[in-house]
This record gives structure tokens, C-alpha cells and sequence, in this order.
């Protein structure tokens, strides 16, 4: 009897501990003015730990709980004065998810809204990463050196460094821990401000496979969207390119934290780079290794915008079209982006559609040149002759133009609402930045051979008129940028704070920026009659456009091909198994006790 006692103690023991509720928070306290975190369940206040000592902040609660929240614990402060009410507790878990203090929502799965699909999706999206998974925001922290962090946050020039580091990756569903990974300084002018963007690069060549790939993808970048208050410009501007069936990189949302410091909101985003051009061209193998063309990038340098004319006042060519990617076994990195600039510059202003599509990519063109014109790309190629790509296929194959950099679009410094493409190529730049070089204002030549071509410009304006009816519209793009609001809201007044905390300083020639304020972010995402505004550019530009083409139909969310920003399908990446640690946790736990129970019940009876 004695040792069927001591077995049912021992299983009451085991059941007990089974029944347990894990909870997990990332927070710096310190960022609250406080020493540690607590939660609060059901009116009784635990102080959770911080095993290394870093963001990750631990509870493991005997019992099964209704209602929490998280506590700063000697700061006065909890999340009920944010929320105005508790969290409630999944009696279906045993854990939490990997959870954020004062962010309502871990995931935005339950209210996430699409745009419509206007043209056929690329095959190459079938192959994004689950590194930009729709409706969650990751959590990074990277760990650092000592002396490499006091000497990044030193730095008051624009220094090329590279540091070693490690760091952790937070996804509502599992914490992914690398080493020996690398950072360094991203971005052209938003690495002089004082929230700098970052590349961080795995370890390639380590012997760990898990160490090497982070959800299939060995690099990525951190974009500081210093300059967009809302946050989502470019994010919302590449859903609108893959809806109209164009090669993109992906992005997404996350928290940066460095050497445990709240180092504020940022962009998660792909590179375009060799994996880029596997997942979207046809790039063949000779012999076991991948034969790229060329990429290039167009820069606007020393008053030159890069708008492929054969003149460029002696500068030298290199200057303003960046080679990213260079032809396979080419002896010449220039060679590719001269051969595009010759063939244009001889290129007939009626040659037929037909002899210009043998070598020229149109309907990529047509689709990107739409949506600079509809977004406002200032700072794009019909713009200032700035951010875009230029990909020509090995042997002088056909040549694809790509646009990029979307983050001051949608109202953001626009210079122009009205008019057609026409007037936008002129006055999309102030009058003080209309010249090119020493001389007076050119228009961009793919505006004047492709766009103007009698026989393409009313293809152009077919699809302008197709895309602003059924997709670039309030009433298309209203509900993805009301989600993409509440999602974000949270961690966009979050991100107001960081800057008391940010260590990195402005370098010398950095313009200052104002901080974000709360009132400028929600105006980004309700304010429909001011045009700097994201919605209320939206609702203007479209309504000027359907002016301009005297269109008269309502405005629709209509597309052909089903819907962008739902959820990304589970590609078997290799993190895949990872994700779901908690939910494979609670259904391991639960299968354990009933076992348990069963073999009590045999035993006894």
C-alpha cells in the first residue's frame, strides 16, 4: 500500500508540474526606469528572472490562470495603464508565446487584411521566406563585444566596420540563437542619422547547418525607417508590386535591441543580390556553379541623375551605376550597363513594341515606371535617376529594370499631386533640382523611348487606369493600411522612446530629423484630407489620377489572381520545425498526462 502511495505522490507531482503555466515577456526594464519585470495573475504580483540577464524575462506559475499582465517592477508601471485591461489566459496552453511588454498584439493573425491581386503571381514567390512572416513582428537582440559597442556608438564619421556578434531571434513561437555572425553598417543617407540601418550577415561557412541560414536565408538586412513616421511605406509599396506580378524583395517588421539597449523599430528586409535574381530570372548552371548576368544599381551622383543617357560629362560610368552582381566569367564589370546604355541611345523613337521587346523587358518597366508615378518616387529612376536596378541576362540577353527604396513615397516630400506622367517627370523635382549635370533638366530616356513610344504609351496608360481603379485606392488599400495601424501602433510609440535610448550619434553632414510623435503617427493612419499623410495620399493621388483620365466608375478592390499579405505557406526551410516549439510543447505535455493517468488508473485497479 505504502509503495502505491508513494507512486501516486510521485505522479501527483509529475501531473502538477505538467499543469503548469510558463510565461515569457521580452523587456528591458530599465527602459521604464524600473529593475526587473513581474506578472500579475489573477491579482497576485510574481517577479519573473532573467536567466542570462538579458530581455528574456521568466515565470513558471503552478496552476492554471484567467488573467495577467506584466508589471516594472520598481517603476509603478504595468500594462493595465496601457491596455486598460488584463491579458487572458489560453486554457488550451501551458506556455505563452514569446510575448512583448505593452504590445496588445503578439501576433496580428486574427485581423490581417489583404489587397487584391490585380496580375499573375511570379513563380518565384512560391520560394519567400518565412524570415518576413505576415502578422508578427520578431524580437532581435544582438549581443556584442564591449569594446566594439563603445566604438560603434563613438563613431561620428561615416567608418566601414564589421563586427562580430551573436544574437537572438525572437518569433512569437520560438527563440533562434546564432553565433559568429557578422554586422555592419546598411543604407546610403540614413546611415548619418542617429538610428542607423544594419546588414547582419549568418556564418556561412560554419559547420553547424542551423548556424548558417536563418529561415533559407543567409543575410538580411535592418532598414531604420528613420524617415517614414507611419513606418509602412515601403512595406505597403512592395504588397503593391508583388500584386502587379513584379520581382521584390520581401519585408517585414521587427524590435532591435543591441547589447540588451531598445534600439527602436525596424524594417526586416531581403537583399537584392544572388538569391534574388535565382528566385525571379531563369538562372542557369554550367558545370555545378549558377551563371548570373550582371546587376546594376543607378545612383544619382554629382548632379547626374543615372538615367542611361551616353552622356554623362566625363564622369566615369562606374559612378553611377553601382555593379552588384557581376556577369559570370565577364573580364569587364561595365560592359553589360554599356551595352543597355549604346542600345538605347540608338534606339528609334518609333521602333515597333515588338523589336524593342527582344531585348527590353516592357511590361516590368510599364509596371515599375506606374508605380513610381503613383506613389511619388521622388527619389526613384523618373525622379532623380536614383534606386533602381538594372538586370541584363548573361550574353547581352534581355535587360529588366526593377525600382526600390520606397521608404519617403506615399506623400512623403512629394512635390507633385497632379497632372500625367507627363507633367510628373518635370515636377517631381523642385525647380532647384532640375538640371542634369551643368546643363538644364533632362527627361529620363526610358520616359521618352519606352513610355512615349507611339505604339506603348497607350499600353502604359491602359494598366495606369486598370491598377488605380481595382487597386491604388482607399478603397483597395484602406483596410491593409488600417491592419497594418493597429498591428504596429504599439511598437511605433515604442519606437518614440528608443531615441532617448539610442547610443549611436548623427554623423558629420547627417541632417537632423525630428523625433515621431504620437499625434504624427496616427495622422499617417487617419488623416484622408492632408496628402503628406499616407492615407491622405492615397485618396488624393488616386482621385487625381482618375481625373486625368476621366474615369467614372467607382473605385474598386478588385483582382484577378485572388489576394497579397495573407499569411506566407510553411516552404520547409529548415527553422520550420522551430516555429511552433510552444504549441508542439503543450500537445507533448498533454499526451504525457494523459499517459500517466492511464498507467495510474492500470496499475491501481
Amino acid at each position: 500500500m505504502n509503495s502505491k502511495l508513494s507512486i501516486v505522490l510521485v505522479l501527483n507531482h509529475i501531473v502538477s508540474t505538467c499543469l503548469a503555466a510558463n510565461f515569457s515577456v521580452l523587456c528591458n526594464p530599465m527602459d521604464y526606469g524600473g529593475t526587473g519585470v513581474s506578472v500579475n495573475i489573477d491579482g497576485t504580483t510574481y517577479p519573473m528572472v532573467s536567466k542570462n540577464n538579458d530581455i528574456l524575462y521568466e515565470y513558471n506559475f503552478k496552476g492554471t490562470p484567467k488573467k495577467y499582465y506584466y508589471e516594472i517592477t520598481g517603476a509603478n508601471k504595468n500594462e493595465l495603464q496601457t491596455f486598460g485591461a488584463e491579458r487572458e489566459w489560453d486554457p488550451k496552453a501551458t506556455s505563452t508565446l514569446y510575448e512583448v511588454y505593452d504590445r496588445r498584439h503578439t501576433t496580428g493573425d486574427k485581423f490581417i487584411k489583404t489587397i487584391p491581386r490585380l496580375y499573375q503571381p511570379l513563380k518565384g514567390y512560391d520560394d519567400f521566406s518565412l524570415l518576413y512572416q505576415e502578422g508578427e513582428i520578431p524580437v532581435i537582440n544582438v549581443h556584442m563585444k564591449e569594446n566594439d559597442y563603445d566604438e560603434l556608438i563613438n563613431f561620428t564619421d561615416d567608418e566601414k566596420f564589421k563586427y562580430f556578434v551573436d544574437f537572438d531571434f525572437y518569433t512569437p513561437y520560438a527563440k533562434l540563437s546564432y553565433h559568429n555572425a557578422t554586422i555592419k553598417l546598411s543604407g546610403q543617407g540614413s546611415a548619418y542619422l542617429d538610428k542607423k540601418p544594419y546588414k547582419i550577415d549568418l556564418a556561412e561557412e560554419d559547420e553547424d547547418k542551423k548556424n548558417k541560414k536563418i529561415f533559407g536565408m543567409k543575410e538580411f538586412k535592418l532598414r531604420s525607417i528613420r524617415y517614414d513616421q507611419s513606418g509602412i511605406r515601403n512595406k505597403l509599396t512592395n504588397d503593391l508590386a508583388v500584386s502587379l506580378g513584379l520581382p521584390v524583395t520581401q519585408s517585414g517588421f521587427c524590435r532591435l535591441y543591441i547589447n540588451n539597449k531598445s534600439y527602436g523599430l525596424y524594417e526586416i528586409s531581403d537583399l537584392y543580390k544572388k538569391k534574388f535574381l535565382r528566385r525571379f530570372f531563369d538562372i542557369k548552371k554550367n558545370g555545378g556553379e549558377y551563371v548570373y548576368g550582371a546587376l546594376y544599381k543607378g545612383h544619382y551622383k554629382e548632379k547626374i541623375p543615372a538615367y542611361l543617357y551616353s552622356d554623362i560629362e566625363g564622369k566615369p560610368i562606374e559612378l553611377l551605376y553601382e555593379t552588384i552582381v557581376p556577369e559570370t566569367g565577364s573580364m569587364n564589370v561595365t560592359a553589360e550597363i554599356t551595352n543597355v546604355i549604346d542600345w538605347l541611345d540608338k534606339l528609334p523613337d518609333n521602333a515597333s513594341k515588338s523589336e524593342i521587346e527582344k531585348q527590353f523587358d516592357v511590361d516590368m518597366f510599364l509596371k515599375y515606371s506606374i508605380l513610381e508615378y503613383l506613389i511619388c518616387h521622388w527619389d526613384g529612376y523618373l525622379g532623380h535617376g536614383n534606386n533602381y536596378f538594372m538586370y541584363i541576362e548573361p550574353n547581352n540577353g534581355k535587360y529588366h529594370f526593377i525600382s526600390y527604396d520606397f521608404d519617403s513615397t506615399l506623400g512623403k516630400w512629394c512635390e507633385t499631386m497632379d497632372g500625367s506622367i507627363d507633367g510628373y517627370v518635370t515636377n517631381v523635382l523642385s525647380e532647384e533640382n532640375r538640371f542634369y549635370g551643368d546643363g538644364p533638366q533632362r527627361k529620363p530616356l526610358l520616359y521618352s523611348k519606352i513610355i512615349n513610344n507611339p505604339e506603348i504609351r497607350p499600353i502604359f496608360d491602359n494598366l495606369t487606369k486598370e491598377i488605380v481603379g481595382n487597386l491604388f485606392n482607399i478603397e483597395a488599400l484602406g483596410p491593409r493600411v488600417d491592419y497594418l495601424y493597429e498591428f504596429l501602433k504599439d511598437d511605433l510609440i515604442w519606437d518614440i522612446g528608443c531615441y532617448d535610448i539610442i547610443e549611436t550619434k548623427y554623423y558629420e553632414g547627417g541632417s537632423e530629423q525630428p523625433v515621431p510623435t504620437i499625434e504624427e503617427i496616427d495622422n499617417q493612419f487617419t488623416n484622408l484630407e492632408k496628402t503628406k499623410y499616407v492615407k491622405g495620399y492615397i485618396k488624393t493621388k488616386s482621385e487625381n489620377v482618375a481625373m486625368v483620365y476621366n474615369m467614372t466608375g467607382p473605385f474598386k478592390a478588385e483582382g484577378k489572381f485572388g489576394t497579397v499579405g495573407e499569411k506566407i505557406v510553411d516552404n520547409d526551410e529548415g527553422n520550420d520545425s522551430q516555429l511552433n516549439d510552444t504549441s508542439d510543447a503543450d500537445t507533448k505535455k498533454s499526451t504525457f498526462l494523459f499517459t500517466l493517468v492511464l498507467l495510474l488508473l492500470v496499475y491501481l485497479f
